[in-house]
């Protein structure tokens, strides 16, 4: 073949492909040259966790259902760790949060001087959403449920302003006799969780120890040594799990909104997921009038609910 036929056939190739590449270039598809700007969820609801267990745990447990109601509520909902017990009150006060999963003592204490309303609280498996404070220890620790045999040893709570790490133990002793609870005990220690006072009561490093009856027996479904360790001494009649609960001042739309969500998060795939990860069936109404035994509890220990305090010096 001559060479000047085949340099013309290549140069109408190369021209060939100098034209589509052009071509395509200038016919990009619209939503290429002008892309869709990603929405932007301009509002945030913020709830609070109470530090029940370790914070990892607790982040896998709330994580799903703050995906599901961002979508279902069209905002950014946003779960914030709290590292006490005591913090809660301050965050509502100052309105940087918008609610929180309440335990029940919690609840009762701010419920008496700030303006929060109770909405729903998760129904775990089995038809659960009550729970009892229990007092427990080693058996080989030799101590019966006659509260003589506690004199002098160390008892493990978790923190003042909770009914089954503080409140409900503090309520059985004074029921038979015991008037000054401090004074019982060689040592009073606060773990700051429920799981670290069962566990420090399992290692030995208490002698009794105070928490929820729902902590207790999960941790002992997952560690068989510590269940063929432990003894229950004593438990408190039941009150409500931990409710999610709104300041009064948020808005309306919003409070009807997420409550109707969560009563129907059972009928949905990303509800169930997230009732997946709370160890939850569906979610039931609380209302405040299932608080009143705990109320009558702290009344039982002259606790005046309106000045109580969240924190206290130790």
């Amino acid at each position: 073949m001559p060479a000047i036929k085949v340099i013309t056939i290549v140069t109408q190739i190369t021209l060939s492909l100098i034209t589509i590449m052009l071509f395509s270039c200038s016919e990009k598809p619209a939503d290429i040259i002008n892309p869709e700007p990603k929405k932007i969820k301009e509002k945030t609801l913020t709830i609070a966790i109470l530090p029940e267990q370790n914070v990892f745990e607790q982040k896998k447990k709330y994580k799903p259902l703050a995906e599901y109601l961002s979508g279902a509520l069209d905002v950014n909902v946003k779960i914030k760790l709290l590292d006490s017990y005591g913090s809660i009150y301050d965050e509502i006060r100052d309105r940087t949060i918008d609610g929180a999963f309440f335990g029940s003592f919690n609840y009762v204490l701010i419920k008496a001087r700030a303006d929060i309303e109770p909405l729903a609280r998760p129904v775990e498996t089995g038809d659960i959403s009550v729970y009892k404070g229990i007092i427990f220890t080693r058996k080989d620790r030799k101590i019966a449920s006659n509260v003589e045999t506690w004199k002098g040893r160390k008892i493990a709570l978790v923190h003042e302003v909770t009914t089954a790490g503080y409140v409900f133990p503090r309520w059985y002793l004074k029921k038979y006799g015991v008037n000054d609870f401090a004074k019982h005990f060689g040592k009073i220690v606060f773990t700051g969780s429920h799981d670290a006072a069962i566990l420090s009561v399992f290692k030995g490093q208490t002698d009794i120890g105070a928490a929820k009856d729902l902590m207790f027996r999960k941790l002992l479904s997952e560690n068989p040594a510590i269940k063929n360790e432990m003894l229950i001494l004593a438990e408190s009649t039941a009150v409500p799990s931990n409710s999610l609960c709104v300041r009064s001042s948020l808005d309306r739309e919003t409070k009807e909104a997420l409550k109707k969500i969560l009563l129907s998060l059972h009928d949905t795939k990303g509800g169930n997921k997230a009732l997946q990860a709370l160890n939850a069936i569906r979610f039931k109404e609380t209302k405040d009038s299932e608080f009143d035994t705990l109320r009558v509890m702290a009344g039982d220990l002259g606790i005046d609910i309106r000045t109580y305090p969240f924190r206290y010096r130790r």
